[in-house]
């Protein structure tokens, strides 16, 4: 997942995940939308500066959590296949964070 490192440990990934306040918001408005989405509407969702929304995915997709699709515009999806970003939105649910 991560290049550069021998070994990411779990501990490693959530903490890359959830490092910032930015992160979760992230992961909530793609969460939220359900489909792909471009920065623009993550800017708008979470009202996060664009680089920052910038540099924080590139963390998301690094550990696996974010999916990019590079259409008519590049486009960004939670990763419904991993298994932390799985137990993250069901924790995110429970608590009130996001609606089922």
């Amino acid at each position: 997942m991560i290049s550069g490192r021998e070994t990411t440990t779990n501990k490693d990934i959530i903490e890359i995940g959830l490092g910032s306040i930015g992160k979760v918001k992230i992961m909530k408005a793609l969460a939220e939308e359900g489909k792909m989405i471009t920065i623009y509407t993550l800017h708008k969702k979470t009202h996060l500066k664009r680089d920052d929304i910038k540099r924080n995915l590139d963390d998301l997709m690094k550990i696996g959590w974010v999916n990019q699709s590079k259409l008519a515009n590049v486009m960004y999806s939670v990763n419904r296949e991993n298994e932390y970003v799985n137990r993250l939105m069901v924790f995110f649910m429970d608590v009130g964070y996001i609606d089922r």
